[in-house]
């Protein structure tokens, strides 16, 4: 097989087989050359400075709040489940109501706002049906001058009388009963927070400050 590959390369010469090899390699590297897959530019080595946008709390596209906001609120009365509730900042009274269980058999709802709006601490009291009468407010007298005779104290039988109900009544209010200050009144409005409505005009006995001559005083001008 020796002899026969010698006899090939002495018949086809030894420049004719070099040149082949050469033909066949040029022609492979040009083949390369064409398909190769060609460098990444130089730009794309060079780091460019991004901007980011941080979406504005609030509403996005979708109407979803992406901060929300929330408060606490108290609510008291006739409602099935009393407490302190945190409810959405647009909430309403109507919606503190229905967190606490909704009212009970004895609410008198219509005596109240349900479509105010609520904030932060607020005390929603829900009354019980027939606790809160119409009234006028109460002129107080001006300083210096001697008060009239109170109000409601030995107010003759038959005669239309106008009583405060202490488990809704405001510290203005409260503030124009006899032997009421502004110290009682409060003293009043924190007792019911903290314990909820007045069952009698007795339990304001418990109320720090109010003694048995002050609850005397100001018996026949408040009611529950």
């Amino acid at each position: 097989m020796y002899a026969r590959l010698r006899q090939l390369v002495q018949w086809w010469g030894i420049s004719r087989i070099v040149s082949t090899a050469g033909g066949v390699f040029c022609v492979a590297l040009g083949a390369w050359w064409v398909l190769r897959v060609p460098p990444p530019p130089p730009e794309s080595a060079i780091v460019f400075a991004t901007t980011s946008v941080v979406a504005p709390a609030g509403p996005n596209n979708l109407g979803v709040t992406t901060n929300p906001v929330f408060i606490r609120v108290h609510v008291a009365g006739e409602v099935l489940r009393p407490g302190v509730y945190q409810l959405p900042g647009t909430a309403r009274v109507v919606d503190a109501v229905d967190a606490a269980g909704g009212p009970t058999a004895f609410a008198d709802v219509d005596v109240i706002n349900l479509a105010a709006a609520l904030f932060d601490t607020a005390q929603i009291f829900v009354p019980r049906r027939g606790s809160v009468i119409s009234r006028a407010p109460i002129p107080r007298p001006l300083p210096g001058v001697n008060a009239p005779p109170s109000p409601n104290v030995n107010t003759p039988e038959g005669a239309s009388s106008t009583r405060i109900n202490i488990n809704t009544a405001s510290m203005s209010d409260l503030d124009t009963l006899s032997g009421v200050g502004p110290s009682t009144a409060k003293a009043i409005i924190d007792y019911r927070t903290k314990n909820g409505p007045f069952g009698s005009i007795e339990d304001l006995l418990n109320v720090r400050g109010i003694g048995p001559a002050k609850l005397d005083a100001m018996r026949e001008q408040v009611t529950v």
